[in-house]
């Protein structure tokens, strides 16, 4: 009889708690940061050509085949990004495009609102993901990196941060 009590008065004290509703339209949660949303194409933000080099390996690495370069070579003997696809439908988010890219052309944005009516809509074309890169932060200058990692993962010092005193 006295669980039936204790569940009772967690009951009521969940019902006089407030409430902690998002009205989601109208407000959103904040993201973490290391979300995974739509891959994005970056430009450089002084001249606005896009960072791309176009060698491949994003579309190379990609486990589901979800990219497609098309590379047109340039009269410097260079090579130029002429197309470039996204089949958002098939992209697991993972994230290999991004960490393999040498220049950092390609990130992964914090874009996750993707519902469509038709899959035609999930196909993203090289202006397209390049609006969607120049609305996500410089990494250089978003503050991740070596010398300031932001992550939720713990450390081995995390663990022992709190007892140093007590160890030494």
């Amino acid at each position: 009889m006295f669980d039936e009590v204790k569940g009772f008065a967690t009951t009521l004290k969940r019902l006089a708690a407030p409430t902690a509703t998002i009205e989601y339209p109208e407000e959103k949660r904040p993201m973490a940061p290391r979300f995974r949303g739509l891959p994005a194409l970056r430009s450089d933000p002084e001249t606005g050509e896009a960072l791309c080099v176009a060698c491949g390996l994003c579309a190379r690495i990609c486990p589901t085949s979800c990219l497609e370069m098309n590379v047109i070579p340039s009269e410097e003997g260079d090579r130029e990004l002429g197309e470039f696809i996204l089949k958002a439908g098939r992209c697991m988010f993972c994230g290999l495009c991004s960490q393999v890219c040498p220049v950092d052309a390609i990130t992964m944005s914090q874009e996750y609102e993707l519902s469509v009516m038709e899959r035609d809509g999930l196909v993203y074309t090289k202006t397209e993901l390049a609006s969607i890169g120049a609305q996500a932060p410089i990494w250089w200058e978003s503050g991740v990196g070596p010398d300031n990692q932001q992550t939720n993962a713990p450390t081995r010092y995390d663990r022992f941060k709190n007892n140093a005193s007590e160890l030494y």
